[in-house]
């Protein structure tokens, strides 16, 4: 529970950016989230089921109007949980950052299609990938450079400038092999984040994962992205470090902070997000 109202995970169609997002209006954005479970596809929304592997979704301050609203949208009826479509639950969740805490959600309470299962757990990024043609994928790291990104994955065309609302920069992912800091999206819910808009192919998707480490380091996402000079908001793949691999009290390799460096420059943005990030790399030294 939180002080309003009740702590709900949400993984499908009620996440931002997707068809039933505005059920939600009212209620408070607490931010991504990570639920252990399988994923599937159940033809026009997904489910989740108990099994080894990670879900993505978000976590809402829910009160207990909307709460009843959802449990209708779900098929959920409190007087006859076994014979509903969907059970609502509490499970263990974690924040981005690897804090734990309990949430409710909805489990499906059927036996789903044995194929139809989503493995990398993020709905959003599934609708995505479904879509014919090119990807939209941002960078915020050191893939801002183009020299970078390009060595990388090859031609990637126009670059859009926008940013992540609600995200700030954080050095805080460690980086393989190393006892180093690398970029990440760090949730505050205030801040946003710059970042560059991408479109690119499949295959380069598929590149970038091996260069991020994906799963194991990064996870590849869909989160919500606003150009600049955009009304809306765009879905979008990125990157996110593993909770597993979020820490504290390392540096940043001066390499790496070039990188980062001139991909701000060549947009000609202010490098206050990123002393801000190196700031935070100090006080955390200074406490260890």
């Amino acid at each position: 529970m939180t002080a309003s109202g009740s702590r709900l995970f949400v993984y499908g169609t009620l996440l931002r950016g997707l068809s039933r997002a505005q059920v939600l209006h009212g209620a408070r954005f607490l931010g991504p989230a990570l639920v252990e479970g399988q994923l599937f596809d159940l033809g026009r929304y997904p489910g989740l089921r108990p099994g080894r592997g990670l879900v993505v979704g978000e976590i809402w301050d829910v009160d207990a109007a909307t709460l009843r609203r959802i449990d209708r949208i779900e098929d959920f009826d409190p007087s006859d949980p076994s014979g509903s479509l969907y059970q609502r639950v509490e499970i263990p969740a974690r924040s981005l950052s690897g804090t734990p805490f309990a949430a409710a959600t909805y489990r499906y309470n059927r036996r789903p299609p044995g194929n139809a299962r989503i493995v990398h757990g993020d709905y959003r990024r599934y609708l995505l990938e479904n879509r014919p043609g090119q990807q939209p994928m941002v960078a915020y790291g050191s893939n801002l450079r183009l020299s970078r990104i390009q060595k990388r994955i090859g031609p990637v065309g126009r670059r859009r400038p926008g940013t992540f609302p609600g995200f700030r920069l954080s050095l805080e992912k460690r980086a393989a092999g190393r006892a180093r800091v690398v970029a990440n999206l760090r949730f505050t819910g205030q801040d946003r984040c710059p970042g560059a808009l991408h479109r690119v192919e499949p295959w380069q998707l598929q590149a970038m994962d091996r260069f991020e480490g994906t799963p194991d380091h990064y996870l590849r996402v869909a989160l919500p992205f606003r150009p600049d000079g955009a009304r809306g908001l765009r879905l979008a793949h990125t990157w996110i470090a593993h909770p597993d691999r979020v820490t504290t009290g390392l540096p940043v390799a001066p390499g790496y902070l070039a990188h980062l460096r001139a991909g701000y420059r060549e947009f000609g943005w202010a490098q206050a997000p990123i002393d801000l990030a190196v700031g935070d790399l100090a006080e955390g030294t200074d406490e260890g």
